[in-house]
């Protein structure tokens, strides 16, 4: 669509306008012995303002007109086919616009120019070289916007789109990006006012501008975690919220460069120090976005990653945007260190200033672990082969890190920026660590052994209750003194939520035969049968019993042209202390049985069947033919009571579709049985297997499912404690405001 395509390159060429004339003005403005120069910069930075302005109107114009395309169902624009179709409900349709690559950049540089417009009002003496810079940024996305268009047209237009992945088909689809390229976007401000700053020598005045952006950030990306966390809980059945996917931490990293400098900031804000470490985060956080952006979008986690997009051959684009903000950054940051003004920090005695110090540590070795694992095939590709550590890697190495920032939240609040000595800080926090240690008593007492995780536990519950008491204090006085206190405790909430889901939580793996109840827990579960709905999307009626709340449980089970063509939503019976977690991993029907018996498998699972043993391995994956398809096996172990064979049924995916490549047992002579690779399930590291040529005894007659029936207990809490910690932060942004 020309009209597109011509906003996006009028967008670009005034972008460039706009930042030549602030070029210019940043020039002039140096100048104070020469009025008409003083005066052709005013000149200059007013058409800067106007060209950037001409910008945003553009990418506004594109903005509203790809929603058009949608909402009037244009299918010829491929972009518009990939992503929705007529059936969809106006507000997914809507979220169409974000779902694809081409969009989501699209929407990116929309709210970086949209908040550009607030920087043109409130950035004072550093207007004219932060403009330069936002016009820079802006001018990469809006080049990959002309290289990867979404207004592309595919021709004949077809009568239907290809409609909207059933993952995304979700009421968190409408909010849940938004939220995040909120965070992108406003992380790019603190980069581009720090970068003014370095260049006029201007160390502290660039706090007061930088601070609302920094909490803007630090709130949105929060946000959308979080939401990204609850939506995976309710939607993927495979029973957690936190699975340490790249592109889970591709988000998580640089909120929590972001919560560094927001600490550094308030410490300078105080005692003028941390001046280089806070211009070190500013620009190192948007160089964390832009890298992300370059592991999601370019196919480099392809194999690695359930949520990395393919590639659009913008690589290169990517990598010089990365390149760009690194070298100005550097050309920028370093040449200063000598013009810093020295304000070393007393270690002497413990503060406040030391606590938050030491958190800014903690998170940035936390983001550094973190950013070490994600960035893993990469690492390893260029010494080897490529791989990617394990998800207990994070666990393990976040661990001690949760600890320390459980500790340190629990001891700042009762540290004077000042102090004399240790003396009086014991005193001050008597109470929380004898409460802490009730606690940590009584969760032993209930069945929590582990050491760490007892360490853990205390460590949050003094984190508790050392901001429960300062909360209730300072909302005494005024509710808007709460915000620290009440996100703090949100996080020692939040930690505890997590300790408890994670150790205390319990699953059992049952087959339910049509109408016959079946114990599981405390529970009698019956499956009733399936409901078919308009949508495709079937419903299993579970009737559950616990002699008080009787209920039916409705997850869905249905396929689909994505992931593994199945897809598995969960119900969730939610209660105050435990959730009661329903997940369908099967449904067997008693009159499908003409591809032989199935079952599924998880990585590390034993099975027997037919007499055979099944070990599910690991999953195998490599390049296949020269049509650009990707071979995944599925490594088993079968033994027969006298061999071990190592079998690798597998599935070839390429753009004409999937395949099958059995695998045999013994040789052909033999009449051997075959193994099939149904469906796989790299979330929940599942394979679905289909026998043919064996038969087991256990085969069903009647209609069967199989479904994980889980325990969850403190999921309620965890929630809870996320939305204090995002409402905390809200409060912080209104106090800032207020004071401005």
């Amino acid at each position: 669509m020309i009209l597109g395509k011509s906003a996006i390159v009028i967008a670009f060429v005034a972008t460039l306008i706009s930042m030549v004339y602030y070029i210019l003005a940043a020039r002039d403005e140096k100048l104070p012995a020469r009025p008409k120069q003083k005066m052709h910069a005013g000149v200059f930075q007013t058409f800067g303002r106007y060209a950037y302005i001409t910008m945003t109107a553009m990418v506004i114009s594109a903005s509203v007109y790809l929603f058009y395309l949608f909402i009037t169902h244009q299918f010829q624009v491929t972009y518009v086919y990939q992503y929705s179709s007529r059936s969809l409900p106006f507000g997914l349709l809507i979220s169409s616009f974000w779902a694809g690559q081409q969009g989501s950049f699209l929407f990116w540089a929309l709210l970086t120019a949209l908040m550009g417009l607030f920087l043109l009002r409130k950035s004072g003496n550093l207007e004219n070289l932060a403009m330069v810079f936002l016009n820079i940024i802006q001018g990469f996305f809006l080049i990959i916007l002309i290289k990867a268009s979404p207004f592309e047209i595919r021709a004949p237009a077809p009568p239907d789109g290809a409609g909207l992945n059933p993952l995304l088909q979700n009421f968190w689809m409408v909010i849940h990006p938004p939220i995040l390229f909120v965070g992108y976007a406003a992380i790019a401000f603190p980069l581009v006012l720090s970068f003014a700053a370095l260049i006029k020598k201007e160390f502290n005045s660039w706090l007061r501008l930088a601070f609302p952006w920094t909490i803007i950030s630090s709130i949105t990306l929060g946000a959308g975690i979080i939401i990204g966390a609850f939506w995976a809980y309710e939607t993927l059945g495979w029973g957690g919220y936190w699975g340490w996917d790249p592109v889970e931490n591709s988000s998580l990293i640089p909120w929590l460069t972001i919560l560094a400098l927001l600490h550094g900031l308030i410490v300078q804000q105080r005692n003028k120090t941390l001046a280089k470490t806070n211009f070190f985060f500013a620009i190192i956080s948007y160089i964390l976005v832009i890298y992300a952006t370059f592991l999601t979008r370019s196919g480099v986690l392809s194999d690695f990653s359930v949520h990395s997009f393919q590639d659009l051959g913008i690589n290169s684009l990517l990598i010089l945007f990365i390149v760009t903000v690194v070298t100005m950054g550097a050309i920028i940051f370093i040449p200063r260190f000598k013009d810093f003004p020295r304000q070393p920090i007393d270690f002497s005695a413990p503060n406040r200033e030391n606590a938050l110090v030491f958190s800014i540590w903690v998170f940035s070795a936390s983001a550094f672990l973190i950013f070490i694992g994600t960035s893993s095939p990469i690492i390893s590709g260029i010494f080897g082969e490529t791989s990617q550590v394990d998800i207990g890697f994070y666990n393990k190495v976040n661990l001690p890190v949760a600890v320390i920032m459980s500790l340190l939240l629990g001891i700042t609040p009762y540290l004077y920026w000042v102090e004399k000595g240790f003396k009086e800080i014991p005193k001050r926090i008597i109470l929380p660590v004898i409460l802490a240690i009730v606690s940590a008593a009584v969760i032993m007492a209930i069945g929590l052994f582990e050491t760490i995780n007892v360490v853990f536990f205390f460590s949050a519950a003094f984190a508790l209750w050392s901001n429960l008491f300062i909360l209730i204090r300072n909302a005494r006085v005024n509710w808007i003194n709460t915000a620290a206190p009440l996100a703090h405790f949100g996080v020692a909430i939040m930690f505890i939520g997590i300790i408890g889901s994670g150790y205390f939580s319990q699953s059992e793996r049952i087959v339910l035969t049509k109408d016959q109840p079946l114990a599981a827990f405390e529970y009698q579960v019956t499956y009733m049968g399936y409901s078919e709905m308009p949508d495709g999307k079937n419903i299993l009626n579970i009737k559950v019993l616990d002699g008080l709340d009787n209920y039916t449980a409705k997850p869905r089970l249905y396929s689909t042209r994505y992931n593994d063509g199945v897809m598995r939503e969960p119900d969730i019976k939610a209660g105050f202390f435990t959730d009661l977690y329903i997940s369908p991993l099967e449904l067997r029907e008693s009159h499908d049985h003409q591809h032989g018996p199935s079952f599924s498998i998880h990585k590390g699972e034993t099975k027997k069947f037919a007499g055979l043993t099944f070990k599910f391995t690991e999953f195998e994956m490599a390049n296949h033919g020269n049509a650009g398809e990707m071979k995944v096996a599925a490594v088993l172990e079968v033994n027969d009571n006298t061999h071990k064979h190592i079998l690798k049924p597998a599935m070839i995916m390429g753009a004409e579709g999937r395949r099958t490549e059995p695998a045999k047992l013994g040789h052909e002579s033999e009449n051997p049985a075959s193994i099939i690779l149904a469906g796989l399930n790299a979330d929940d590291k599942r394979v679905d297997l289909i026998i043919e040529g064996l038969e087991d005894e256990a085969v069903p007659t009647a209609e069967q499912v199989i479904i994980e029936i889980s325990k969850k207990p403190f999921m309620s809490i965890l929630w809870f404690g996320t939305v204090l910690l995002i409402l905390g932060s809200i409060i912080a942004f209104k106090k800032r405001i207020q004071t401005e």
